[in-house]
């Protein structure tokens, strides 16, 4: 802490300077008188031109009294008794402004007045009569010399600073380059400064004096009617005065900077007083602007002082940022300096002087809190060297109470001193030496070097080091805590408690290492309690690495079982148990021995003989085999089981059992534990004796159900010879009895057997198999279930149904996954479905076009197809590096998260020069955006609340653009071969090759599956086991790990004219397939075409797979593709735009089979297009379209205490809210759907088929949503369980739940507790398969929720009391779906859905221009075929490489054997399989459609197989009923089952409730097609009034 000045107030002083030639001109008489500090204004004679002058009221005026530090008079003659100089005026503030910088304070002067009040006088000075500022800075290097001279060891240094504050802007007047204006800043511990401000250093008086002028003459000064050289200005002298001292006692540097401010403030004006007019008016204005922020921090600041308490919160705002002086005195003003104003006033002017003195008045109470500006360190020095001094002073003086002999004790003699805070204090002098010696040994430390510092820790660091060595502790480098000694000897502790174990190390250094006991007189190094711990135990004796064992007189030594006799050395080996006492079991470890016996053991493995010389003989150094038992006769083998504290404990039983048969003498401890294991081995023998069980599982069980899970099955850990671990070694080991160590091996071969019986069936492609086979028997089983339910329905209703036979059709497991195949294969077989999504689309795309055009945006947008995977939408993982993310993600999860082609929106954008896909149902979206802009162009109040460029671009546009892929085939890599081939590169929009790179795979090793031994193989036939391949290299198998490089380089062919800078990436999920957890991609560094070649893009990463049934068959199987992203240029997108407008130059021709085929030629020589053909149906499509009204219930379900999923309450506000979930944080969840339809079996839905999940947002309480960066839909699984219902009353039913995991979304807003009038919504869609339509009926709807703590409580009933909120436990949305026959049946029909020459309002403006037809899908069937192909041919290449050569056999076998074999492979190759005939799609319809379309036969049977096409749409909610009532509805028919429900009716819908309160929703019926009849004859019958 720096040393406080105390907290004082600004000292404030009045001078009066005498009446001027103006005044004096138009007779003015003063108005000022001055009695002692007090200063008094007396208001001007009624009716007197001083009178007329001043504004305001007459009667307001009055006499003012004001008391300051000091008034001075100035306005009499110069030998006035009371008149004040500027010597007065500098002795009483000058003088003191440098002793307080000179102590190291901060220090102001500011002056401040009207105008013409004389403030440059005072701080100027005029002529001969100097300022404060001349007088201080003389006085300033006048006392700096005298002080350098008086001691050597002080310097000082002066550096001056000179500003003015003009109009608010700030000029430096020292440097003449500094024209411009000035930034202020501020510091948190510097405080507001001036950057860039020049700091000039001074050694003398003249220099600053000389630079004072300068400043002065480049100050800016103007004349008025107040004063003809008016200070327009404010200026700002600043004195940095740096005080350096050294100590030569502690020898350390020490700095006081002090910063002296001189303010000269610009003068206070009236406009109408000065006259000013213009730039004049105008800088008047500035002036007052600053004074009056001034004024108000003043005025604050004395607020603050008068009363700190009470204040509320934002009352002690001080504006000190509204005006640059205020801001740059922030120090000077309430802060940490000592501050003195001259308020300067004029005699004659009594509204100014007034509003002067009144200003002054506030200012003076105002509390500065001034500190020392010290180094708190060289502070600290200081002090206490003085209270070091002090206090030898105090020791050595004889101010006591009493005169004390020499002889008396200094704890006798008394000593009574003054503290500093002024007590009395008496104390003894043994006290005052003992805080000298505190003070001298913290002064000691203080003034230490660093290299002193450095020698005192490394002294510390060794003496640690030698006493932990003492303790048998030994701290290697770059270890951290105690571990086990890698070279020396040591004991390791056993305990009953595994955990315990292994926790305690004595290290046995060179010599004797004593044992004794804790609390024995004698020098022992291991310490151990025990009653049976003698004084002096044992001892260990470690000479030339081999460490000799001796037990001591009456101790109890146990050697690996044995008691050893006194007197006698027995030699240690790595891992003998040694028990000391009756409790302290140990096992010794030799590292050096371990590490000698591991190198002879590998060079024994590496020769077939080896010799032992007479040398080693007498060494001892020895292999296991060879070496002589120790006393005990026990040994351990390498592969043997490790020591533990049962080990030894038991070792020590039977040792005992084996010296002494006669059981009479041992305690009836030990017989009791003998007795027990006695009979556990007899249990194992007669369980060994019975024949074995059929089921190896079973006998483990029994075994264990007969408690023989003790220590004759342990195990522990595996010896691993590749590691430094010395806890198990050659020796040490005992030999049971051969029928328990039998026993105990079977009981093991058992469970191992069992556990790789378990681990093969994991592993294999079995459990899938059988996954499978049971889902399609369960499905099977579901069938029967709905047929006999069906039969029972029939019966009920009196009906009989004809041909009711079923039978089930069971699938083997091969069956099964050849039909999944095929679905799979034929699944990707999408180019039908696509071409009628492009043609169907077409004028969507011309009207985007049309839009874009008419607005001037630099885009277009065409048809391309999106491949699946991970190639949907494939984004440049350096854009998301770069912070693409936090601007809101543009990824599409509509087209991120397909699996299959589709089709998608190629957007070339050139205005930000960038490629990027949309998804169909975005450009939809975007189209509605688009359209509303043509709306309301016209309209700016309207148009302002639209963006003008985001419906056109993504925002913000990616940096990197798609550019086109290389695909490499992975089959070598299933067959463990590494491979090296050149693959193209495909761009993806004009399935063209764009260049080339080389791909090389190169496998490091292959980790085999671990197996247990004596595991078996499965017996299951559908499963066969890999074989090996002609070439001899194994299949990997299931279980096994691959480690392989993969290095991406030599690419070519991309031109720097079309790209500027290029990368490439490549995705986890292309070398392990679909199944991957979490995807991760691995890029490139990006290369800068300009100043680099594309031999510098180069990619090298090392993958290592662990090999599932999922991944092997994507390895055998599937392609890896390598992704290439690239910075485009105007170039490349303008040559995108001319090859799409050409490939759509069509000219009908006829190939060999007569099928159409899109040739590209110049437009004079294209044909005349047909004439466009109507839009209409087949006419053998005798179908009407369907309606159907679907209402969905949405519950959220969560895990409750008792184990159960209940729903969570919704929170609805009105008609038109559907209601928001309240979730809390950290539970499992589920989504349960409840699907009810009014058309019964008309609508003949079977199972709900997926459910998804996703897109999240934000919406803020102000309606805006906010992306997130989770976005794409997760699928979450089904329970297997669904009930599907069709009730008596004509209506059907669908209930279904799902598993709902919201961590899977990676987002924050799902994590997190939503905020305040928050809300985050999700889009949640499901699939509903339904027998009559082709594709699963689509569902989507959005959803809203809110996340809560986990114990906040759920909502308040009392809500419900307040306006229209309700609390449900579900939320309902109405479906409008509608099946309709496909417009097409046949690649014949697909011209009827071209919309390209549908007329768009503005099309005139494309030209020529016409969206891509079925060339597109045409185009990625043709790339897709080429790029495999290339893989493949790469990928056969290298297999065939591999082969061995076959061995050379006689010419005539080979040509006779060769012939055949040629020629059956040719026969082979002829053969075509599956379909015969091959779709052909068109876009022109036939020449013959008109002619032969009357001659159509009707097929029923065609027309019975038709599939419809489903289309749903959300009706949304409307908040007026009609009106609301109690109505009886029937049941059950046969029963005549009525029931009283609460109907509301919002048209054209009835809504049907369970209770008036209207919360739970039961049913809703369309009242659009409802016939309502009225008979009251049947009314009376019935006897319903």
């Amino acid at each position: 802490m720096a040393e406080s000045g105390g907290e004082g107030n600004i000292k404030v002083v009045v001078r009066c300077r005498p009446l001027n030639s103006r005044e004096l001109a138009r007779g003015a008489k003063p108005l000022i008188r001055m009695q002692g500090n007090q200063t008094i204004l007396d208001p001007p004679e009624p009716g007197s031109a001083q009178a007329q002058a001043s504004s305001g009221r007459a009667s307001e005026r009055k006499t003012h009294n004001f008391t300051f530090d000091k008034s001075y008079w100035s306005a009499g003659p110069r030998d006035e008794p009371g008149y004040c100089s500027q010597e007065t005026l500098y002795n009483d503030l000058g003088i003191e402004l440098l002793e307080h910088g000179f102590s190291g304070f901060n220090a102001c002067i500011l002056a401040y007045g009207q105008t013409g009040s004389g403030k440059s006088y005072s701080m100027m000075g005029y002529g001969a009569d100097k300022g404060i500022i001349p007088l201080t800075c003389a006085e300033l290097f006048r006392q700096c010399d005298e002080r350098h001279a008086g001691d050597s060891n002080v310097s000082f240094v002066v550096e001056v600073s000179y500003i003015e504050i003009y109009n608010e802007k700030v000029r430096d007047l020292l440097n003449p380059k500094n024209t411009g204006n000035l930034r202020v800043r501020e510091h948190p511990s510097l405080g507001p400064y001036v950057e860039d401000l020049s700091k000039l250093m001074v050694r003398s008086y003249d220099e600053m004096m000389t630079l004072m002028d300068e400043g002065n003459k480049a100050r800016t000064v103007a004349a008025t009617n107040m004063n003809e050289t008016s200070s327009r200005s404010h200026a700002v002298f600043t004195l940095l005065l740096t005080i350096k001292r050294h100590d030569p006692d502690t020898k350390l540097d020490t700095e006081k900077v002090s910063r002296i401010s001189l303010v000269d403030l610009a003068g206070s004006e009236r406009a109408n007083s000065t006259g000013a007019t213009g730039q004049r008016l105008k800088e008047g204005a500035n002036i007052n602007k600053s004074l009056t922020t001034l004024g108000k921090v003043i005025a604050t600041l004395a607020s603050a002082s008068d009363n700190k308490k009470g204040k509320k919160k934002g009352e002690d705002f001080i504006p000190y940022r509204d005006s640059v002086l205020t801001w740059l005195l922030k120090d000077s003003l309430g802060g940490n300096s000592k501050t003195a104003m001259i308020a300067a006033i004029s005699p004659a002017d009594y509204e100014e002087t007034l509003s002067t003195l009144r200003y002054a008045d506030q200012a003076k109470k105002i509390k500065n809190k001034a500190v020392v500006n010290e180094d708190p360190n060289a502070k600290l020095v200081r002090e206490l060297k003085e209270e070091l001094e002090m206090l030898r002073a105090r020791v050595a003086g004889s101010s006591g109470e009493d005169i004390f002999d020499v002889n008396v004790p200094a704890e006798k003699q008394k000593v009574t001193y003054q503290a500093k805070d002024g007590t009395i204090r008496t104390v003894t002098k043994a006290e005052l030496q003992e805080q000298m010696e505190a003070s001298e040994k913290l002064m000691q430390s203080l003034n230490e070097t660093w290299e002193d510092k450095m020698a005192k820790t490394q002294e510390i660091h060794k003496e640690r080091e030698k006493a932990l060595e003492e303790l048998g502790i030994t701290v290697d480098k770059g270890a951290v805590g105690v571990h086990t000694p890698k070279k020396m000897p040591h004991l390791v502790n056993l305990n009953e408690d595994p955990l315990m174990s292994e926790c305690l190390i004595y290290q046995l250094k060179l010599g004797e290492t004593m044992v004794g006991h804790v609390d024995s007189q004698k020098s022992v190094a291991i310490r151990l309690s025990g009653e049976t711990i003698l004084e002096e135990h044992c001892y260990f004796d470690n000479k030339d690495g081999k460490v000799m064992l001796c037990a001591m007189p009456d101790s109890v030594t146990i050697l690996n079982g044995k008691q050893i006799s006194p007197g006698q050395g027995h030699r240690l080996w790595s891992g003998f148990r040694i028990i000391l006492g009756e409790h302290h079991v140990f096992r010794f470890n030799n590292p050096e021995e371990v590490r000698k016996q591991r190198n002879r053991a590998a060079n024994k493995s590496s020769s077939l003989q080896r010799s032992v010389s007479a040398a080693d003989l007498e060494a001892g150094i020895v292999e296991a085999s060879t070496r002589p038992h120790s006393p005990t006769g026990s040994s351990v083998d390498l592969d043997g089981n490790d020591v533990d504290w049962t080990f030894a404990k038991r070792e020590h039983a039977f040792a005992r059992l084996g010296l002494d048969p006669a059981l009479d003498n041992l305690p009836d401890e030990d017989l009791n534990r003998l007795f027990e294991k006695i009979t556990k081995v007899k249990t194992m023998r007669d369980h060994i004796a019975k024949p074995r069980p059929e089921s190896s599982l079973s006998q483990v069980m029994d075994s264990l159900s007969q408690g023989i899970d003790d220590v004759w099955s342990d195990s522990g850990r595996a010896f691993d010879a590749y590691t430094d671990d010395t806890s198990v070694d050659a020796n040490g080991t005992p030999d049971f009895e051969g029928s328990a160590k039998e026993a105990r091996d079977q009981l093991e071969n058992q469970r191992v057997e069992f556990e790789s019986r378990l681990q093969a069936i994991g592993e294999s492609s079995e459990t899938e198999d059988l996954k499978a086979e049971k889902q399609q028997m369960e499905h099977q089983l579901k069938l029967i279930r709905n047929q006999m339910k069906r039969i029972i329905d029939a019966r009920a209703r009196g009906e009989e149904l004809d041909k009711m036979e079923f039978e089930p059709t069971i699938y083997s497991a091969k069956q099964l996954r050849l039909i999944r195949k095929v679905l799979d294969k034929w699944r990707a077989h999408r180019s039908f479905s696509m071409a009628e999504v492009v043609l169907s689309s077409a004028v969507v795309i011309k009207e985007a076009n049309v839009i874009s055009k008419e607005l001037g945006k630099d885009v277009l947008y065409n048809f391309t197809i999106a491949a699946g995977g991970s190639l949907a939408k494939p984004t440049s993982s350096v854009d998301t590096i770069a912070g693409l993310d936090e601007f809101g993600d543009v990824a599409d999860p509509t087209l991120a998260s397909a699996t299959q082609p589709s089709v998608a929106i190629k957007v070339l954008d050139k205005h930000n020069n960038a490629i990027y896909l949309w998804s169909l149902d975005r450009l939809q979206q975007q189209l509605q955006r688009m359209r509303n802009l043509t709306v309301f162009i016209d309209r700016p109040s309207y148009s302002q609340h639209f963006s003008s460029e985001e419906p056109f671009y993504n925002s913000p546009p990616p940096l990197y653009s798609f550019i086109g892929n290389a695909l490499v085939s992975l089959a070598p890599v299933s067959r463990r071969l590494s491979s090296t081939s050149i693959v193209p590169i495909f761009c993806r929009y004009t399935a063209e090759a764009i260049g080339s790179c080389r791909i090389d795979l190169r496998i490091l090793n292959v980790a085999p599956p671990k197996r247990h031994p004596g595991s078996s193989a499965s017996t299951r036939s559908s499963s066969p086991l890999p074989s090996p391949t002609p070439n001899g290299h194994k299949p990997l198998s299931v279980g096994s790990k691959i480690n392989f490089v993969l290095t991406i380089d030599s690419v070519k062919g991309l031109s720097p004219h079309d790209f500027s800078a290029v990368h490439l990436q490549a995705r986890l999920a292309s070398f392990i397939g679909p199944s991957v957890t979490a995807e991760e991609v691995f890029a490139s560094s990006v290369v800068d075409l300009e100043n680099a070649s594309l031999s510098d893009l180069k990619f090298r990463r090392t993958f290592t797979i662990g090999a599932t049934v999922k991944t092997l068959t994507h390895l055998r199987e599937g392609y890896a593709p390598i992704e290439f992203f690239a910075s485009v240029t105007p170039t490349y997108l303008e040559r995108l735009e001319r090859w799409d407008e050409m490939r759509e130059q069509r000219i009908p021709s006829t190939n060999g089979n007569g099928a159409h085929t899109n040739g590209t030629t110049s437009p004079s020589s294209q044909s005349p297009r047909p004439s466009t053909q109507p839009m209409r149906r087949s006419e053998t499509e005798f179908f009407m379209e369907q309606t159907h009204d679907v209402v969905a219930w949405v519950q959220l379900c969560e895990l409750g205490p008792d184990g159960k999923y209940d729903p969570v309450p919704v929170v609805t506000s009105g008609g038109t809210d559907p209601g928001t979930y309240t979730l809390h944080q950290g539970l499992q969840r589920r989504i349960a759907l409840h699907l009810a339809c009014n058309s019964g079996r008309q609508l003949p839905w079977s199972e709900l088929t997926r459910v998804r999940i996703g897109n999240v947002r934000l919406l803020d309480p102000k309606g805006r949503l906010h992306d997130s960066t989770s976005n794409p839909l997760v699928t979450l699984p089904l329970l297997q369980r669904q009930d599907v219902e069709f009730k008596p009353d004509g209506t059907g039913e669908l209930r279904a739940e799902a598993l709902w995991d919201s961590s899977v979304h990676d987002s924050t807003l799902l994590n997190r507790v939503t905020g305040a009038n928050q809300k985050v919504m999700l889009q949640l869609t499901w699939s509903v398969a339904v027998d009559t339509c082709a594709e699963p009926v689509q569902f989507s709807t959005d959803i809203a929720i809110t996340i809560q703590t986990r114990d906040a409580r759920p909502p308040s009933k009392l809500m419900t009391f307040l306006g229209s909120t309700k609390i449900l436990s579900k939320t309902s949305t109405v479906f409008h779906v509608r099946l309709t026959p496909p417009l097409t049946r046949s690649a014949k029909d697909l011209w009827r859905l071209d919309t390209a020459e549908k007329y768009v309002r503005g099309e005139e403006a494309l030209g020529s221009w016409r969206p891509r037809g079925i060339t597109a899908v045409g185009d990625y069937s043709r790339l897709v075929t080429m790029e495999r192909r290339a893989a493949d041919v790469q990928a056969v290449r290298v297999i065939l490489g591999s082969m061995p050569p076959k061995p050379p056999t006689q010419a005539n076998s080979m040509v006779w054997g060769g012939e055949g074999l040629l020629r059956k492979s040719v026969d082979l190759w002829q053969k075509k399989f599956g379909h015969r005939g091959e779709i052909v799609l068109r876009q022109e319809p036939e020449e013959e459609v008109a002619s032969s379309s009357s001659s159509k036969v009707f097929d029923t049977e065609s027309i019975n197989s038709l599939k419809l096409v489903s289309s749903t749409k959300p009706i949304p909610r409307s908040d007026g009923p009609t009106k609301k009532g109690h109505l009886s509805i029937l049941l059950d028919a046969n029963l005549n089952a009525w029931e009283r429900r609460w109907f509301v009716l919002r048209r054209p819908y009835l809504h049907m409730y369970a209770h008036s309160n209207e919360l739970e929703e039961k049913g809703v019926i369309n009242l659009n097609a409802v016939n309502i009849e009225s008979n009251p004859d049947m009314e009376m019958l019935l006897g319903v009034s």
